[in-house]
């Protein structure tokens, strides 16, 4: 057996791989103005397009490419609060900022909540672990409660559930909190009141819906039913490894167990890190590469279906979930700062 072969996890991956994937190449930022004119480009395409006798078919398509450009401007917003758009803080802030606006994302309680589930990933308060014994007793209505979740509610179940964080923010990150929510809902509600119905309904309103259910499926691909552990190979999925124009577009946000691992990798080297350090995986972390997006999905949806529910609602009954959640939300998260392979 050869030594990388022997390793546990993605201890294997050579140093030489490691250090090019850290590499910064500020010219693949230019994407993120490039998004935001498509989606421009796409609203000129509605205005013009309003009277015509496909325009609700071309509005329909329109709001899927909306979603899709929406999801990559997520992810770049995301490798802000990893410090890897820029080694600016500030440039990184509002380059957050103005990634997370079309989700009606306040960039600043996001920071402190992703950066903080890096830390307790798929333990019991860890938003992105879904525990629906909460919820229901029922193995019956936990499998519908799971399935909507894993649809389309799980952005509705998030921002319930990240109020928490409000908590652990500074007196100044909650100012700053509600005036990023007051300038994002204030530009959605300028569009409202500007644009023709029609225009708005297929420029925010479908997309909004739609992005909804990407969230919700991408969410569950990446953490329903992973382990806690001390290794974050193993603390999630990655996946649509062949889906090259998604990934693309949504900026390598499916290259999730790499992130997790090294999260200090920016978006753009994710893919060529991923096909370069694969062969040195253990077995266990390739198990959970699939190279399909909506694949990948139908397992798991039939997986939720079909699977026994008892075990899954019994999990955290051992647990003292108060002392759990009280323990796990003090822990700081992990640093911003983007750590450079030696």
């Amino acid at each position: 057996m050869s030594e990388s072969a022997a390793t546990k996890g993605m201890d294997g991956v050579p140093r030489d791989v490691l250090r090019a994937a850290y590499q910064r190449k500020p010219i693949y930022l230019l994407k993120i103005p490039c998004a935001f004119a498509a989606w421009g480009g796409l609203v000129w395409l509605l205005y013009a397009t309003q009277h015509h006798r496909f325009a609700i078919a071309i509005g329909c398509a329109v709001s899927l490419m909306v979603a899709y450009l929406i999801r990559g401007l997520g992810a770049a917003a995301h490798d802000s609060v990893h410090g890897n758009i820029s080694r600016s803080k500030l440039i990184s802030y509002w380059v957050g900022v103005l990634c997370w606006s079309p989700t009606g994302m306040s960039y600043t309680i996001y920071g402190n909540y992703h950066l903080h589930h890096h830390r307790i990933a798929n333990t019991y308060p860890d938003i992105d672990n879904f525990v629906v014994s909460d919820y229901t007793r029922s193995p019956f209505l936990a499998r519908v409660l799971v399935m909507l979740v894993f649809t389309v509610g799980y952005p509705f179940y998030f921002l319930f559930r990240l109020l928490r964080y409000i908590k652990r923010l500074s007196m100044w990150h909650r100012v700053r909190m509600n005036l990023e929510l007051a300038a994002i809902f204030s530009i959605v509600g300028a569009a409202y009141v500007i644009m023709p119905l029609q225009v708005f309904l297929f420029f925010y309103g479908l997309p909004f819906l739609l992005g909804a259910f990407l969230a919700s499926t991408s969410q569950m691909i990446e953490h329903f039913d992973m382990p806690e552990g001390d290794d974050d190979a193993y603390s999630s999925r990655t996946y649509g490894t062949e889906n090259k124009l998604t990934n693309f577009v949504w900026n390598n946000v499916m290259f999730h167990n790499e992130h997790h691992k090294y999260p200090g990798i920016p978006f753009y080297n994710l893919a060529s890190f991923h096909h370069a350090a694969y062969p040195h995986y253990d077995e266990r972390v390739k198990a959970a590469v699939s190279p399909h997006l909506f694949r990948t999905a139908l397992r798991l949806w039939w997986r939720i279906l079909t699977m026994d529910m008892k075990p899954y609602l019994e999990r955290y009954d051992t647990v003292d979930k108060q002392a759990e959640r009280e323990r796990l939300m003090t822990v700081a998260g992990i640093s911003s700062e983007p750590v450079v392979a030696a």
